[in-house]
């Protein structure tokens, strides 16, 4: 595994709290101090997570973390506990905030606006970066909105693994849009990855949400973990 040029970044302690308890609420306390312990990051804990959105927790902590889980619990670990929790935690973290409320507002008082996605994506995209040291801008395309990451938290320090791995990020914008909208409607998936040699980490978020037909055939998602962990 080799390593890229980093820029010295941190992320919202709050954030990272919320993330650890949605954790434990999947797989259990002790499964989750075991992760800690293997990642290094139990002895300053309390120095790197926050009740409010203070940027004082390193990434690495958050990647290491998210590695632990994957060597215990195994690779579709990713797409299952990493990914839910993230989603979870958008909640927690954010929606007691003044923009949500905003934001959900006027989303559910404009119920035909074609504008609704975007809103949403726009008020994301804002506390993902004032959130982090992360830089974060949304463009679109004819189907898709894209949202591009750059100093990603969820792989900072990883270069060339040859896979995607951002199931931290994917979980945390679908949360949003789940938050935002009330409902579970939009598949987000994870486009490029600096892991895999990418210049930035790329989420596209299609403009219209699954089909009867993708929702009868399980096609949404990560939306369950699998038995042992439930």
């Amino acid at each position: 595994m080799s390593v890229q040029p980093l820029v010295k970044t941190t992320f919202s302690g709050k954030l990272f709290l919320s993330y650890l308890n949605e954790l434990r609420a999947l797989v259990g306390e002790k499964s989750v101090l075991m992760v800690l312990r293997k990642s290094g990051a139990l002895g300053n804990i309390r120095d790197i997570v926050s009740t409010r959105h203070e940027k004082i927790t390193p990434p690495q902590a958050l990647v290491a973390i998210n590695q632990c889980i994957e060597d215990i619990f195994g690779e579709t670990s990713l797409r299952t506990v990493v990914y839910n929790a993230a989603k979870m935690s958008f909640r927690s973290s954010f929606g007691e905030t003044a923009m949500i409320k905003e934001a959900s507002n006027w989303i559910q008082s404009h119920p035909q606006s074609p504008l609704r996605l975007r809103a949403s994506l726009e008020t994301i995209s804002y506390l993902m970066e004032s959130t982090s040291d992360q830089k974060v801008h949304l463009d679109e395309s004819s189907s898709h909105y894209h949202v591009v990451v750059q100093n990603c938290i969820a792989c900072y320090g990883l270069a060339e693994q040859h896979s995607r791995y951002c199931y931290y990020n994917v979980g945390l914008i679908r949360g949003g849009l789940h938050l935002l909208f009330g409902k579970d409607d939009y598949p987000v998936q994870e486009l490029a990855c600096v892991t895999n040699g990418d210049d930035v980490c790329e989420f596209i978020v299609r403009k219209f949400p699954f089909s009867d037909n993708e929702r009868g055939s399980g096609k949404t998602g990560f939306l369950s973990l699998p038995a042992h962990l439930r």
